[in-house]
């Protein structure tokens, strides 16, 4: 993808031990920013990870399948107005790749491409790795035509911990995460990433108006909370 425009950077020194770093980014040509991300989700050169040709056999068919189904979303936006389906995708993929790019972390593909469908709110829409420190980031992205949309990410990432659904994600990044940060992830050494379309809505105030929130107390004490704003 081309580079990022990171308009903002904050890490928020006063909730530790929890690393708490807020990213705000504006994806400027929207018509760009689709193609650039069809682009990416095209390049299946992680189907190297595994081991045996039948396994890269069946996740190159979901992700061409998923891909499909992202590329005929992403025609129907025209004028920059984008659809809820659509927004939702490029929220994922441009916190997925900030979290490559600015943190150095590991690079992994939309759930989306790896999982097979499950039935009901089928789970976590990107995961990365902290190469430091072992810690796998669950990450949960929404997105919202009129409003900024943190009120919608953080109580679902708390929802899907109480459901377990970081843990059933386990098995499918096998092939692209550490043993280590596994077995530290099953443990509850975990981390994760909320990922929200932003209106004009002033940083300071979108900050504040987060960590005066219930959900983000409760994912204090995990290791690691990655907050990423979308200009959408």
């Amino acid at each position: 993808m081309n580079a990022l425009k990171i308009t903002d950077y904050r890490v928020l020194t006063e909730w530790s031990p929890a690393k708490v770093q807020f990213f705000r980014i504006d994806p400027e040509d929207i018509s760009a920013t689709l193609s650039d991300i069809l682009s990416t989700l095209m390049d299946l050169s992680w189907l190297s990870k595994f081991d045996h040709d039948y396994d890269k056999i069946a996740f190159a068919s979901r992700a061409k399948k998923t891909i499909d189904d992202i590329k005929e979303k992403f025609d129907k936006c025209v004028d920059d107005n984008i659809s809820k389906d659509a927004g939702e995708y490029v929220v994922s993929e441009l916190a997925r790749e900030t979290l490559i790019s600015e943190l150095d972390y590991l690079d992994i593909p939309l759930d989306e491409l790896v999982g097979k469908k499950r039935s009901g709110n089928p789970g976590f829409d990107f995961h990365s790795q902290n190469k430091i420190t072992d810690t796998v980031i669950f990450g949960e992205a929404k997105y919202v035509a009129t409003t900024t949309a943190y009120s919608s990410a953080l109580p679902q990432i708390v929802d899907f911990i109480s459901d377990r659904k970081d843990l059933e994600d386990l098995p499918e990044l096998k092939p692209f995460c550490t043993e280590s940060a596994l077995q530290r992830a099953a443990k509850g050494k975990k981390g994760f990433s909320a990922a929200f379309s932003a209106k004009t809505t002033n940083t300071d105030i979108i900050i504040r108006n987060i960590t005066k929130r219930r959900d983000f107390q409760s994912l204090r004490q995990y290791e690691e909370l990655i907050l990423v704003a979308v200009d959408l």
